[in-house]
């Protein structure tokens, strides 16, 4: 059974900058990693959707390499589960399809820092079916019948915009900047790190727009925007892990400068 170590951050940040440099290196990457199962979708066909997350306590992310320290059981161990694992809790970091004859005995093992967890017994309970809204979450990007089995599979990044809410009918978000001003924002790209060997990238575009848009960061998330004429854009946050790639748009009314 998995056990859970609450703390406090603001406590704990506080005796990382009394202590020193050292010590908050030290802090930064030798917490525990828990290991974490998220729950199961039952398909029409009889195939069971599985969802792992995991929860992080380390400041900075962490790589834990396939082995005995990041496995699966039974076997195979190694059934492409992230290696790297970022700050704070992830859900749907690997969602696998398994077959009709599943019983329930799978187990998703992370040992760092000298603690070793592992993920739920008891996997077909049906309090761990996912609710309407979860399924939805587990099944993006994921055709169970044509998935292969029993491996974690790669999915595309997830683009949102911090602060925003889509309009009517999914309709992108609207903002409002001014002409000569710099508008914020706050892209978030989130991706479970597979494939391994791929490198999560983002890049912000001009979808349209009467004018010139300028982009402070363009290679990153968030960003500030300044635009040379005033009407209406229409940006775009783009994020690729090497295989799939995902992206979101927002609209801007621009204003003339005052």
């Amino acid at each position: 059974m998995t056990v859970y170590r609450r703390r406090s951050v603001p406590a704990l940040l506080a005796v990382v900058l009394l202590a020193g440099p050292f010590v908050a290196a030290s802090f930064a990457q030798n917490e525990p990693v828990y290991a974490v199962y998220d729950g199961f979708v039952l398909t029409d066909e009889g195939l069971h959707v599985l969802a792992f997350a995991y929860f992080s306590h380390n400041f900075e992310p962490v790589t834990v390499p396939v082995g005995p320290l990041n496995s699966f059981g039974p076997a195979p161990a190694d059934r492409q589960q992230p290696t790297t694992f970022l700050p704070g809790h992830h859900r749907f970091q690997c969602v696998m399809v398994v077959g009709p004859d599943f019983a329930g005995d799978l187990r998703w093992t992370l040992d760092h820092a000298g603690t070793a967890t592992t993920s739920s017994d008891d996997m077909l309970q049906y309090n761990w079916e996912f609710e309407e809204r979860s399924v939805r979450n587990v099944l993006r990007d994921v055709e169970p019948a044509e998935a292969p089995r029993g491996v974690c599979l790669n999915r595309s990044p997830t683009v949102r915009f911090l602060g925003l809410r889509n309009g009517p009918r999914g309709a992108p978000p609207e903002v409002v900047a001014t002409v000569g001003d710099e508008l914020k924002l706050f892209g978030s790209v989130s991706d479970e790190g597979l494939p391994r060997a791929g490198m999560l990238v983002t890049r912000w575009r001009m979808l349209g727009g009467p004018g010139t848009v300028t982009f402070s960061a363009p290679d990153e998330p968030r960003t500030q925007a300044s635009f040379d004429t005033p009407g209406a854009y229409e940006l775009e946050l783009w994020a690729s892990d090497g295989e799939k790639d995902g992206s979101n748009r927002v609209a801007v009314t621009v204003d003339p400068a005052p």
